[in-house]
């Protein structure tokens, strides 16, 4: 996926580079057109340029008033096109990027990619995997002060110290993986506790890490999981092979999806099995509590989640849904 999105960009890129210089030719051709004498000026500033350079690379010494010439060209050119009205610049490369001028990379010795090209690339690669419009949400951006500093009905601390510890912990597996103590992550609490903004957050740290990651629905997963199951077992299923396949699965709203008999379960158990056997992180959020979840996907699933503390680590989210209080930009 990241070697197909990063050739896509580059040759977006070389064609951006081709309507560059075809807007330049189109200037020059417009300004010649109204203006002939400035085409004088502007072959002799380009002669010198090609002057100094077959000096160099014949290893003559640069002649020493090159630079008084082309001040004198470059004003001569700017008078013209002041005087023709047309602004002092636009003869100049044309380009979006003033850093990399439409290459995508700077640098001389050690070309590295420009800020404009890994914005466009991990813009890209978000929406492939799922965080799309939520790509903002990451954990420099997480605000603790959305959260109560009120201490919680019978506990020691408050909303906001638990968000914060939560914060910290979820940055730390990411940070680590897949260097873990638990293989995959359980968020659990009611809706609008910031389960699934820490989980986008996640994956913006293992995408940027170079890990492979796709967030999904526990509703798609489902579907994705029947239409796999009633296409015959004895067949590939590409999508199916994908969620076992992917570095770290990160499924949103466990819990949501339909309970279909002989398949939700069965489904479940077999992604959750399969993947922990092939040490693939499983990331899950839902909005039910241990009690729910038992009797909703047996105690064979439950048992594989919350009783097992080396393999999963469960997170369990506390306090009064924040959504209302979300600054908007």
């Amino acid at each position: 996926m990241r070697k197909a999105i990063m050739q896509e960009l580059l040759t977006e890129y070389e064609a951006q580079r081709q309507r560059n210089q075809a807007e330049e030719l189109r200037r020059r051709q417009e300004v010649e057109m109204a203006c002939p004498e400035i085409t004088q000026a502007l072959d002799a500033r380009q002669g010198i340029i090609f002057s100094a350079l077959r000096g160099i690379l014949g290893g003559e010494a640069a002649a020493e008033n090159i630079p008084q010439q082309m001040e004198v060209l470059n004003h001569r050119v700017a008078s013209l096109l002041k005087e023709h009205n047309y602004p002092e610049t636009y003869l100049d490369p044309v380009y979006r990027c003033p850093v990399c001028q439409d290459t995508g990379y700077v640098g001389e010795l050690i070309r590295e990619q420009c800020e404009c090209l890994r914005t466009a690339f991990y813009t890209r690669l978000y929406r492939q995997v799922g965080l799309g419009e939520n790509a903002e949400q990451s954990f420099e951006k997480f605000d603790e002060s959305l959260f109560s500093e009120e201490k919680l009905p019978d506990k020691t601390f408050s909303q906001r110290e638990l968000m914060v510890a939560y914060r910290s912990r979820c940055k730390a597996w990411a940070d680590a993986y897949p260097a873990t103590e638990a293989r995959d992550v359980l968020l659990m609490g009611q809706s609008g506790l910031g389960k699934t903004y820490l989980m986008h957050a996640m994956a913006k740290v293992l995408l940027q890490r170079g890990f492979s990651v796709m967030l999904i629905s526990a509703y798609r997963f489902l579907d994705t999981a029947r239409k796999a199951y009633f296409s015959g077992h004895g067949e590939k299923n590409a999508e199916m092979d994908a969620l076992m396949d992917v570095d770290v699965l990160m499924i949103d709203d466990m819990g949501a999806e339909p309970l279909m008999e002989n398949i939700t379960i069965s489904q479940w158990f077999n992604l959750i099995n399969e993947r922990q056997q092939r040490r693939k992180a499983t990331v899950i959020s839902t909005n039910l509590m241990k009690d729910e979840l038992r009797r909703r996907y047996t105690e064979r699933i439950a048992s594989r989640l919350l009783n097992n503390p080396g393999q999963c680590m469960l997170l369990q989210f506390l306090g009064d849904d924040v959504r209302g209080r979300v600054k908007k930009a």
